[in-house]
């Protein structure tokens, strides 16, 4: 998310049922018909939300991106615990880190989609539907993907349908190398809030459904969308 690009990120929320927009609509009922053996065994309980970081087969590990991913997701738990009473449920380890099957450049500049904006997270997101028989939405668990990979000024990512899906940026940020973390910790309450059932705010009204994420931890959520988010399809998570 270099900026908030609200007609991109409201596109997944509106088009409930529909996971990506790529190469072959994933129906919001759909699942792999296969999955990999190490999907299989890495389940977590249902009820929580299980973060994956996917790292192309020619970027190397390095251990901040599974530990500041973690740190994010945290700080999003203890938020949603401040602002509505109740908060989702991590799994542990929190972030699963994947091995991709390709090289950076192909998640890059593999058509999926009209719009280039949405290339290397639709291209993880599939992969992830695959491998691990998930399903957009999935009644299991909610679900964050992101990627070490991205074109510059032009890859994105965004929420909907019970996914938040990120590009290299987002992954740099919460590593710890891309800025001030309060900037990658309200981005990734807004893409949640997406996940959560929220549409984008029409203005910046002081809430993190709007560009007053960028203000994090200065804006708080209204009662309508702490109303959403409860009578939500993924309502029943936060405890």
């Amino acid at each position: 998310m270099n900026e908030c690009r609200f007609t991109r990120r409201s596109l997944l929320t509106a088009t409930a049922g529909v996971a990506a927009l790529g190469s072959g609509l994933l129906t919001g009922t759909a699942a792999a018909a296969t999955r990999s053996s190490a999907g299989a065994a890495a389940d977590p309980p249902t009820g929580t939300v299980r973060v994956f970081w996917l790292r192309p087969t020619d970027v190397a590990f390095d251990q901040r991106y599974p530990d500041g991913i973690t740190a994010v997701m945290q700080e999003s738990q203890r938020y949603y615990r401040q602002e509505l009473g109740a908060t989702f449920t991590l799994n542990n380890p929190t972030v699963e880190v994947v091995q991709g099957e390709h090289e950076r450049s192909w998640y890059e500049n593999t058509t999926n989609g009209g719009e280039e904006y949405w290339w290397v997270v639709f291209n993880m997101q599939q992969e992830l539907l695959r491998r691990f028989g998930l399903g957009a939405p999935d009644s299991r668990w909610l679900c964050v993907g992101e990627i070490s990979a991205e074109k510059t000024n032009v890859s994105g990512g965004g929420g909907g349908s019970g996914w938040v899906i990120l590009s290299g940026h987002d992954a740099d940020g919460a590593a710890g190398i891309n800025g001030p973390m309060n900037r990658w910790y309200g981005g990734m309450v807004h893409e949640l809030g997406h996940a959560l059932g929220l549409p984008d705010s029409t203005s910046t009204d002081g809430t993190p459904m709007s560009a007053s994420f960028y203000d994090y931890p200065n804006c708080h959520f209204n009662q309508q969308q702490k109303d959403g988010i409860r009578n939500g399809r993924y309502g029943g998570f936060l405890s």
